[in-house]
């Protein structure tokens, strides 16, 4: 990630979170931190808990990082970088805030009351997992009031304008269709999916796995390896070729949109 780009995914994820950006320029940016980001990111729990117990008010930390290696030894500030301890804590937060979300569109052409509906919109990884990977993502929406199911859902998003807030002038509908329950019919289109994939894969993995065993299995007989080592070296062919296939949510939340149908 070169220093422009880390810059802009600090700047996203600070602003996303209610920080303000106070100073910004090519390799550094200053941010005055929530108080909720200050407890997160900061590690100074007896100072929170000495202003809830006194009614005071707390005062979040101001932090500068810079993201070139450059920087002037006078020039206060923390170096991010890969491998830096704070930004792997910044992208473990940016995981878990980015878990479950609820949007609502502003299309800014309503003088009217208007309604948004609900959408249940969730981010599937499938990982094919053998001696090889492959990962693809998929991302599925379902209308939570008639159940209309839409595939490459955050392709039909990218080019809305999504708040956290409801914007003037709208009104969100109540669903029908319960979150637990959408998650339940999603569920089942993955395993649809995933019956109809092909399994060549699969066979491909299992071939190379045998012949990788029948090979390990000469070998034994003319060499002096024990019961134990050969039944070791067996299990370690077994689980490097074994092929499964793993199905995680990478994120989800609820989308109140401007259109009924997508």
């Amino acid at each position: 990630m070169e220093d422009q780009t880390l810059q802009n995914y600090l700047c996203r994820y600070f602003q996303s979170n209610g920080a303000e950006i106070l100073n910004q320029s090519a390799n550094k940016i200053q941010v005055q931190l929530t108080e909720a980001l200050d407890q997160e990111l900061i590690n100074r729990p007896f100072y929170w808990q000495y202003i809830k117990k006194t009614g005071a008010y707390g005062e979040p930390m101001t932090l500068t990082f810079w993201t070139d290696r450059d920087k002037e030894e006078n020039e206060k500030g923390e170096h991010l970088h890969f491998g830096s301890p704070r930004l792997h804590q910044i992208f473990q937060s940016a995981r878990q805030k980015g878990k479950w979300t609820l949007l609502y569109e502003n299309s800014r052409k309503n003088q009217h009351p208007s309604p948004l509906f609900p959408w249940l919109v969730v981010n599937v990884k499938y990982s094919f997992v053998s001696h090889q990977r492959k990962d693809y993502i998929a991302s599925y929406g379902l209308q939570l009031i008639h159940g209309q199911f839409v595939e490459h859902m955050m392709d039909r998003l990218r080019s809305k304008k999504l708040h956290a807030m409801i914007p003037d002038h709208s009104f969100p509908m109540a669903s029908l269709i319960q979150v637990q329950s959408g998650l339940l019919r999603i569920k089942r289109k993955v395993e649809q999916a995933l019956a109809s994939h092909s399994e060549e894969w699969a066979h491909k993995a299992e071939r190379r796995m045998q012949e990788e065993l029948s090979i390990l299995e000469a070998y034994f007989r003319s060499s002096s390896y024990s019961e134990e080592e050969y039944e070791r070296e067996k299990q370690a062919i077994i689980s490097r070729y074994h092929p499964h296939i793993q199905v995680d949510i990478v994120n989800s939340g609820l989308f109140y949109l401007s259109q009924s149908a997508l």
